[in-house]
């Protein structure tokens, strides 16, 4: 394939298609990772790795099984989907997430005062429609 510069571009192999696969699944995990404020020794011990497996995994060295990907999803609470595709599906998967981790992170008082200031948000919305 000649590219508009004059040179040939080279055609990925399954093996770079591969490779890309594995770097962007490390990526995902360490930001899914990093969003939660986790270490690698925190998804380490919750997903039952070996800490260096999992920071290969992350570094996109080293190819990750079906087996790990489940165990990781879980402990991260997200889906394959995520881990392999990227970003949630649809707004209404993000919603649902993002309320799991305000139910975690969050008092039961603190949870009234939530709810109250996202009804407020979403009223003050509509208004502006």
């Amino acid at each position: 394939m000649l590219r508009m510069d004059g040179s040939a571009s080279v055609p990925m192999t399954i093996e770079d298609l591969a490779a890309r696969l594995y770097r962007d699944i490390g990526s995902r995990l360490t930001k899914l990772r990093t969003t939660r404020g986790w270490q690698q020794r925190e998804l380490s011990r919750r997903a039952r790795f070996d800490p260096p497996r999992l920071s290969r995994i992350e570094r996109g060295a080293a190819r990750v099984t079906l087996t790990e990907l489940v165990r990781l999803g879980q402990a991260l609470e997200t889906g394959l989907d995520e881990l392999v595709f990227g970003h949630c599906a649809s707004l209404e998967e993000e919603w649902a997430h993002l309320l799991r981790d305000l139910e975690k992170a969050f008092t039961p008082e603190e949870l009234v005062f939530a709810r109250r200031l996202l009804r407020a948000l979403v009223q003050g919305l509509r208004g502006l429609g």
